[in-house]
């Protein structure tokens, strides 16, 4: 069966995340620090093809008021640049509150705030795709139902 990749674009470090191969467990894979488009893009292709994976998701930073900013219009033409380059699907998640949330918990974990900053990454990946994973569970649930 197909996986999700999950990813949260980051100024310096990118996180990802996989989905099992149902597509209900979101866990992390990765952290990598973003040199160039055509570096990472050529990283991309790589786990594209090694975990067949069926559909990218991607952390959207849009405002806490809902607002579009600079960030989302970037994260906008990545999406449109990966689904031409890859003829695949991408989807953007609302990842407010995400990073907020991942803070709280490597606090309470007693990470080093020197190692938070990459961790971090990896960790909104796995909720902002866990979030996506969730959404479609309950769309088939609810279709099923019917």
């Amino acid at each position: 069966m197909s996986r999700y990749l999950g990813i949260d674009w980051g100024e310096k470090y990118i996180g990802l995340a996989i989905s099992d191969p149902l597509g209900v467990i979101a866990q992390g894979l990765d952290v990598i620090e973003f040199k160039n488009e055509k570096s990472f893009f050529e990283y991309l292709k790589d786990i594209l093809q090694k975990y067949d994976i069926k559909g990218i998701v991607i952390g959207y930073p849009i405002s806490l008021r809902g607002h579009e900013n600079e960030k989302t219009e970037k994260i906008k033409e990545l999406s449109r640049k990966i689904e031409e380059k890859f003829k695949i699907k991408t989807y953007l998640v609302d990842e407010r509150f995400t990073t907020m949330e991942v803070e709280k918990v490597l606090i309470e974990a007693n990470v080093k705030r020197k190692d938070r900053k990459i961790i971090k990454n990896k960790q909104s990946a796995i909720i902002i795709l866990q979030k996506f994973l969730s959404s479609i569970q309950l769309d088939t649930e609810e279709q099923e139902k019917v």
